[in-house]
């Protein structure tokens, strides 16, 4: 049977204590960003309703900014196709249909435009 002692209980406190200050991440520096996204337009109005709402839900949240473009489908893929083979690509861009733009070689797991 272990006996606790005074040392022992504060060096186990201790050891909690600078495990939990280490173990957190450090924000207080971080500073607001702005992400490019580019988003197919939806079907339905209420789709768009739906991804502005929550875009500005989370910039109120976070502080970040997202610089967003919503297109119709051909108007996506031609800018997404663009930026693909000029270098200056968006952060995100959703798309419904992905392989329209990117193929995979069968057999491989490398996607080329």
């Amino acid at each position: 049977m272990i006996s606790m002692s005074r040392r022992l209980a504060i060096h186990g406190s201790m050891s909690v204590a600078a495990a939990s200050a280490l173990g957190r991440p450090y924000v207080a520096n971080a500073q607001a960003k702005t992400a490019t996204m580019w988003v197919g337009q939806g079907f339905v109005p209420a789709e768009d309703a739906a991804l502005k709402k929550t875009i500005a839900d989370y910039e109120k949240a976070s502080g970040n900014k997202i610089d967003y473009s919503i297109m119709p489908f051909m108007a996506l893929n031609q800018k997404t196709i663009a930026a693909l083979t000029s270098g200056d690509v968006p952060d995100l861009v959703f798309s419904d249909a992905p392989t329209t733009i990117l193929r995979r070689t069968p057999g491989s797991t490398n996607w080329s435009i």
